[in-house]
């Protein structure tokens, strides 16, 4: 969340929002002291800044357990679930399925009910491209 806070005036970079995630991991609710502790682990951060990204933090979890923010569609695919790290993040499948889906869309008619009954089949030469 390195963007502006809204009220807060302070942007968060990457390396403060992950020493953030792993202080929350770190310190949970019954801890004494919890929050003076996470804001030791934040580098930069003071004791409200931190209280205050919590907030909106337990606000976002709120809107998209409520069905207000749409879930990203992630690929089913068995490539995808068997834990190659180096896939993660490049985008390869996500540009693949959107390729697929569009080629779909013209003349075969590759339901989603078609592509569930494909579950453990490896892709051809073709898809890979």
């Amino acid at each position: 969340m390195s963007v502006d806070e809204g009220g807060s005036g302070s942007l968060w970079t990457r390396e403060q929002d992950k020493a953030f995630e792993n202080a929350l991991a770190t310190y949970p609710e019954d801890t004494s002291d919890r929050w003076e502790k996470i804001a030791a682990d934040v580098p930069g951060k003071t004791l409200e800044e931190i209280k205050h990204h919590y907030e909106l933090l337990v606000e976002d979890i709120s809107q998209i357990e409520a069905g207000c923010v749409p879930l990203p569609c992630y690929s089913s695919s068995p490539e995808g679930s068997t834990g190659h790290a180096g896939d993660e993040g490049t985008g390869k499948k996500g540009g693949h399925l959107g390729n697929h889906n569009s080629e779909s869309n013209h003349g075969s008619k590759a339901s989603r009910s078609d592509q569930e009954r494909r579950k453990g089949i490896a892709w051809t030469e073709d898809e890979h491209r």
